[in-house]
């Protein structure tokens, strides 16, 4: 095995396991995902695909305000809940992945080699939203990361990523899982909260 496809298993791995705990909304989530993005990075950077490398980069950086807002970022600095979406702010985040994805779309295809500069704008602008959403536990968060993950499989099928892809097609069955079980979650904590 080279070095190149030994970085990307561990990726692999280390992503699975990343979503497995998010799921189970595991505080373990964030620093495993911070190894999972720095593996990425090396990986995508070999692929040539830029804006997917430089994403890993604001994933680390969403892991550690994720890590600290599962552990802070609830209602008097305790127990973070999971909510719904608000109406406002998922039209400003619409809005942000439109400008997001045309600016880097842009971007990359005047200062890269890209084969690919719409796609690897939308996606990385679309996860960049579901990976914020998903550090303040927004249940549309999976709803986000399952239209990210149906492009990203046709990105990594076009680019010969096959174990990536592999992982890009459990995800979406990981980001299913994630919606019902913080579906149900989300409806416990209102039912207590009512009674309470």
């Amino acid at each position: 095995m080279n070095l190149d496809m030994l970085f990307e298993s561990i990726a692999v791995l280390t992503g699975i396991l990343c979503v497995w705990l998010n799921v189970r909304q595991n505080i373990w989530t964030w620093p495993t995902a911070i190894i999972s993005s720095i593996l990425f990075g090396v990986v995508f950077f070999e692929a040539r695909l830029y804006t997917t490398m430089l994403l890993q980069g604001l994933f680390i950086g969403i892991s550690v305000y994720g890590w600290k807002s599962w552990l802070t970022g609830g209602p008097g600095g305790g127990i973070l809940f999971v909510t719904r979406l608000h109406q406002m702010t998922g039209l400003v985040l619409l809005l942000l992945t439109l400008v997001g994805t045309t600016g880097l779309a842009l971007a990359l295809n005047y200062i890269t080699a890209s084969d690919y500069p719409i796609l690897e704008g939308l996606t990385t602008a679309l996860s960049v939203i579901a990976s914020w959403m998903a550090a303040r536990k927004i249940l549309e968060s999976w709803v986000v990361w399952i239209v990210t993950d149906t492009i990203y499989v046709g990105l990594y099928l076009a680019t010969g990523l096959y174990l990536t892809l592999l992982l890009y097609l459990l995800y979406l069955g990981l980001a299913t899982a994630g919606f019902i079980a913080w579906r149900d979650s989300y409806r416990n904590n209102t039912i207590l909260r009512e009674v309470t």
